[in-house]
């Protein structure tokens, strides 16, 4: 019961941070909101439909304390969708080898980054069609925040893994053997 409310509970927590506590530690330029990072790891690791679901949940909740309707809950629901359309694999924990699980971090690891950075670059884009201001260091900071989240949902990828999938699910199913002789 617990492991089906963790996504939810995961994302409550999350935008209760970004919200809260985040803005008084820590209000810069370089803040990456701790919401998009959950929807990452729950799209990466439950796939695309829940992490377009909890993207919409996530991105709404931004949305309506922040007061920009639409603007977060469509990027959010695009990254979890997408993060889970091309990284999620059910199959993945029967796979072993170190090769093969370096490949899979660093493919994780570009794909984060190249979705953070076109969705910031798709924001800042709507941004600048209201400022007409365009400056260099603004894809700097794009540049960035997309390295921080990467760093971050590689960094929480383990801990959601356990949250989420759990590690009863590493066991490779036993299959049924036919008696042929009493």
């Amino acid at each position: 019961m617990l492991r089906r409310l963790a996504p939810t509970i995961m994302i409550l927590v999350c935008f209760i941070l970004d919200t809260t506590i985040l803005p008084i530690v820590y209000g810069g330029v370089y803040t990456v909101p701790l919401t998009v990072v959950a929807v990452f790891l729950i799209g990466m690791l439950m796939g695309r439909m829940r992490g377009l679901l909890y993207g919409t949940i996530g991105g709404l909740l931004i949305d309506i304390t922040t007061g920009t309707l639409g603007m977060m809950t469509f990027f959010f629901m695009a990254s979890g969708f997408l993060i889970g359309l091309i990284l999620y694999n059910p199959g993945e924990h029967l796979r072993t080898g170190r090769k093969l699980a370096r490949r899979r971090h660093l493919e994780r690891a570009t794909w984060v980054f190249a979705l953070y950075a076109v969705g910031e670059t798709a924001l800042f884009m709507i941004q600048y069609f209201n400022t007409a201001d365009l400056r260099i260091i603004y894809f700097v900071n794009i540049a960035l925040r997309a390295l921080i989240c990467t760093g971050l949902v590689m960094l929480l990828r383990p801990v959601a893994y356990a949250l989420l999938i759990g590690n009863n699910q590493g066991r490779v199913p036993t299959r049924n053997r036919e008696v042929k002789s009493f």
